[in-house]
């Protein structure tokens, strides 16, 4: 168990990376509009030219990719019971209790209004597919992470979700659904794309998911059992993206929504190719974000948007005229102290309840065994 907790302490790091390249973003967005000017501004300008949260991003779906089909296992009716059972209560108390929150500091104090139907549906975490508005803007992913083990679900039953060939094939058809289109206009074809917006970027982002269980296989099989052939599709998924970002360099000065796309994508996957083959980060500070990094992700808008308000509305002088650098910093470390009380008492006793109830069912059959 520790030799594997060691194995993959690098993926807990690039985690923390992940949600600190959202954060920056997100905090240098809304702060570089109210602190004092200053060269910090730049925070923002460079996170909105590579758009570091889309990179987080990418490399969270392509972290998830790599995961979750390996946590399905055994025979297929306790293998998805127990699978189910940890991902509710991994993802859904915790977000559950940031609803209340989000709804306070996105909604209640700017005077949005605020309708139960929506806030009924974001429980469900399709809230989206639905028509209707998440509370927090990032709740998008989680949709998407739905769909996932969905599909990983399918798969499993079917007893295919070993399959590399199933795996690469599904990484290239969900990509080419969005890209497909695009790129055969530029060459002067023109096919039917997806319209509906939140439905192409969840093909996009589907692409990377099973693209990281891909790249998980040939980890677990290098040097062994893994077909050469298969090699084509994992390494040639970077290659492709790197491509495309290399044409979006060239095209940038003519139409920027090429670089927009593509660079945050090719940025991500050869990211967590790197961080995964050779550059492996083991930080024990980073491991330990990465650990709370859930929270980090769904309540830092929280504390943002609470300081945005103290700033903007308040009373307190002590506050303002900050520059943007000083205002995200609050924030990382404001986030940090609450994301680690949310682990504590909520995230970690959820994951824990999760693992005894999956556990229950094998334990009573062994007692009545003997």
């Amino acid at each position: 168990m520790t030799n594997n907790n060691k194995r993959f302490e690098h993926i807990d790091s690039m985690r923390a990376i992940a949600a600190l390249l959202v954060v920056w973003l997100h905090t240098s967005e809304i702060f570089s509009k109210i602190a004092a000017p200053s060269v910090q501004d730049a925070l923002y300008d460079v996170a909105h030219f590579f758009d570091f949260g889309r990179i987080g991003v990418v490399i969270f779906f392509a972290i998830s990719g790599f995961v979750i089909p390996a946590s399905l296992n055994g025979s297929r009716l306790e293998g998805v019971r127990s699978f189910l059972i940890k991902r509710f209560f991994r993802m859904y108390p915790l977000y559950w209790l940031s609803i209340p929150f989000g709804l306070i500091t996105s909604w209640y104090i700017w005077d949005k209004e605020i309708s139960s139907n929506m806030v009924l549906w974001n429980l469900t975490m399709v809230q989206e597919a639905a028509g209707y508005q998440s509370i927090q803007g990032l709740y998008w992913t989680l949709q998407t992470e739905l769909v996932f083990y969905a599909l990983c679900v399918l798969l499993f039953v079917s007893g295919l979700l070993r399959s590399v060939w199933v795996l690469s094939a599904l990484a290239g058809m969900f990509t080419v659904a969005h890209l497909g289109p695009p790129i055969l206009a530029v060459l002067g074809v023109q096919i039917p794309s997806i319209t509906i917006p939140w439905l192409a970027t969840m093909c996009l982002n589907l692409g990377v998911m099973f693209w990281g269980a891909l790249f998980r296989s040939w980890v677990d099989q290098r040097g062994s059992s893994f077909p050469v052939l298969a090699n084509l599709p994992l390494f040639g998924f970077v290659l492709a993206w790197c491509c495309l970002a290399l044409y979006a360099v060239k095209m940038i000065s003519i139409n920027h929504a090429y670089w927009e796309l593509c660079a945050p994508y090719a940025i991500g996957v050869l990211s967590f190719a790197l961080m995964t083959l050779s550059e492996k980060v083991t930080s024990r500070g980073l491991v330990w974000l990465g650990t709370i990094s859930y929270s980090i992700y769904l309540f830092h808008p929280v504390v943002m948007y609470s300081i945005s308000r103290a700033v903007q509305t308040s009373d307190m002088e002590w506050i303002k005229g900050w520059t943007t650098g000083s205002y995200m910093l609050l924030t990382v470390v404001l986030t940090v102290l609450l994301s680690a009380m949310t682990y504590r008492f909520v995230e970690l006793p959820s994951i824990r309840m999760g693992s005894r109830l999956a556990r229950r069912p094998a334990a009573s059959r062994v007692l009545q065994a003997s």
